[in-house]
């Protein structure tokens, strides 16, 4: 209402000094009244002259040339900052005078000119000539803009103005997310910015459960769900918006996942001898923390001088300093939390590791056979088992040959304790040259046997070359009868070696030559 007086006040003194008047020259009266809010305003005219003065109404003809804006209207986008210019030229603008006005996106309209004077004095608006300039854009600048000349009916050109500004994001999930452990859970943030801001998602400790490096959404809100979550998925993940305008807005959130403890132990088996130092040690993840606990054989552990206890985040050890014989035993650790336990097993041993085979398979002698193997113990060894026997491969109708089981006592170098690792070996005698064989071995020392190695197989020398040749070129004279190739066959595949040595690459060149004679 004071922006219609105002404009009324400002309206009757235009009238009173003769700006705002008739093209014919009279002096007119009018009554304005403001209609709206909107900077729209009607006024009603009135005859104020002695009516004795015009009686004929050709005395005075008028000309009536109403004013034209010839500024087509425009659609402007400026980023946040900017300035922009409205045009509003006219021609036979007269004694009209140019109103403009601002309609915003929430439908308000503000009158801001009316002519040469602005009815809300500000920095941003000037007036240049019929043009109207913006200084420093502001998001509520957006809109349209209107010039008006208030003939009849009005003359109006409309200009659009929309506003660019950089893309804010804001997170509707909750800071820190606690879930349980196979349910789901959902992430929601919602972008603002003109133009639309894209969204991507990536996770701070690296990929997201998904596998990708990150996901983008054009959406202005955007969530993502994480299903059957378990400790895998935790982390903070980031939503971040971004539309090129200015840098990119990004909001955070923390997912913590509660499971049940999972225990872990990088070596199951821990070889040591007495006096030694052991650390027997477990991986514990869960949440909340886990309480971890220790036993052995079954009973509490009561840490005491030589047995402690030592916890670093994940990793939980329980270390023995000089182990004693009754320290050797399955030792247990266990953790619980509100969501479970789970406990794994720990083997403290003086028992000797299963050996590992050392020696070639290719042997150098004809009738003998050195085997060596290499063994852990930190004590003695007081013997070892050694089985061997005579390989057959499959294609053939013969059984494998009966295992040749031996105890025999370490050389002296071998059996005495010169450190954690043993080198042994032993020589087999009364073999039969250019064959297959595979053997097992095991150690003893004061607290029992390893365990068994490996089957090992392993040939003896072929068969002097010469007579290897003789043989050749016999066999290679032969043409089998049809009945007679099944015998030959049987002959040539026997003592073929597995292991590439032996008599493998001198029967498999006769079984080439015999099936090539029978199948000609």
């Amino acid at each position: 209402m004071m922006e219609s007086r105002l404009t009324l006040l400002l309206l009757a003194a235009l009238l009173a000094t003769g700006v705002y008047g008739s093209s014919t020259g009279r002096i007119a009266g009018e009554a304005a009244h403001a209609q709206s809010d909107d900077g729209v305003y009607e006024y009603d005219e009135y005859d104020n002259s002695n009516t004795n003065d015009y009686n004929e109404p050709d005395d005075y003809p008028e000309l009536d040339v109403s004013p034209t804006f010839i500024t087509n209207a425009q659609q402007f986008s400026v980023e946040l900052g900017g300035d922009i210019t409205f045009p509003c030229a006219v021609e036979n603008l007269g004694s009209h005078l140019v109103m403009f006005k601002h309609i915003m996106n929430s439908g308000e309209n503000k009158l801001l000119f009316v002519g040469d004077i602005a009815l809300k004095p500000s920095v941003k608006f000037t007036k240049n000539g019929n043009s109207f300039v913006l200084n420093g854009v502001a998001r509520r600048h957006a809109g349209k803009y209107v010039c008006r000349i208030e003939t009849s009916p009005a003359t109006e050109l409309t200009h659009t103005l929309d506003v660019q500004y950089p893309a804010t994001v804001r997170r509707v999930s909750p800071e820190v997310q606690r879930v349980v452990q196979g349910s789901s859970v959902t992430l929601e943030c919602v972008a603002e910015g003109n133009p639309p801001a894209a969204i991507n998602w990536s996770r701070q400790q690296g990929h997201l459960p998904s596998g990708a490096q990150s996901e983008e959404s054009s959406l202005q809100g955007l969530s993502i769900t994480l299903e059957n979550v378990d400790r895998h998925v935790e982390g903070t993940y980031i939503c971040t918006a971004s539309n090129g305008i200015g840098d990119p807005s990004s909001a955070s959130m923390t997912v913590e996942v509660e499971y049940p403890p999972e225990v872990i132990t990088e070596q199951a088996i821990l070889h040591t001898g007495e006096g030694d130092e052991a650390k027997l040690m477990c991986i514990v993840h869960g949440r909340p923390p886990p309480h971890v606990s220790w036993g052995k054989d079954g009973k509490p552990i009561n840490p005491d001088y030589h047995i402690t206890e030592h916890d670093s985040l994940h990793r939980h050890t329980l270390t023995i300093s000089k182990v004693r014989e009754e320290d050797f035993g399955d030792y247990t650790c266990t953790a619980e939390n509100s969501q479970g336990q789970k406990a794994n097993t720990l083997r403290l041993t003086g028992l000797p590791k299963t050996p590992k085979m050392t020696s070639s398979p290719s042997g150098g002698e004809k009738t003998s056979y050195t085997l060596t193997w290499e063994t852990e113990s930190y004590t003695p060894i007081a013997q070892y088992r050694l089985q061997y026997r005579k390989f057959k491969p499959n294609i053939t109708k013969q059984a494998p040959g009966m295992w040749i089981d031996r105890l025999h006592s370490p050389k002296p170098s071998e059996g005495n304790l010169t450190g954690p690792i043993h080198h042994m070996s032993h020589a087999i005698e009364m073999l039969e040259p250019a064959t297959d064989y595979e053997a097992t071995v095991a150690v003893e020392n004061k607290f029992g046997w390893s365990g068994t190695s490996d089957v090992f197989q392993f040939c003896t020398r072929k068969e002097d070359p010469t007579t290897t040749t003789t043989t050749t070129t016999t066999t290679t004279t032969l043409a089998p009868e049809p009945e007679n190739i099944a015998p030959v066959m049987e002959e040539v595949a026997f003592g073929q070696s597995a292991n590439g040595c032996g008599t493998n690459t001198l029967n498999m060149a006769l079984l080439t030559l015999v099936l090539s004679a029978f199948l000609s």
